[in-house]
């Protein structure tokens, strides 16, 4: 399967080990809501790429010094199963724990 970019998210401050481990406890927390099987971790060649993997589907997370790059790969008849409505609740959900691990603070709206 082959990886497609799906998302940049703007970042202002660098990845760290603490910041890790508040994703890390996000991503638990979610795959315990979720009941889905749910496998994740860093990449030994780059501790900033983030593999998880739910089901058919693979994530990579990209952490750059600006910003971080959503990657990921589906089957065909999974990626049929990406609504518009989910891509949107997947973007927030990123974003939120991207405001939360302090890697960018919340986005000001008027």
């Amino acid at each position: 399967m082959k990886k497609e970019k799906i998302y940049d998210f703007a970042i202002d401050n660098p990845l760290t080990d603490d910041r890790r481990k508040i994703i890390e406890a996000h991503i638990k927390k979610a795959a315990q809501s979720s009941g889905m099987p749910l496998r994740f971790g860093w990449a030994q060649e780059d501790a900033r790429d983030l593999r998880i993997a739910v089901g058919p589907v693979e994530i990579e997370v990209r952490f750059h010094a600006e910003k971080a790059e959503l990657f990921a790969a589906a089957p065909i008849w999974a990626r049929m199963l990406f609504t518009d409505a989910k891509k949107v609740e997947l973007k927030t959900m990123i974003e939120k724990v991207i405001v939360a691990s302090g890697l960018r603070g919340p986005v000001e709206t008027a």
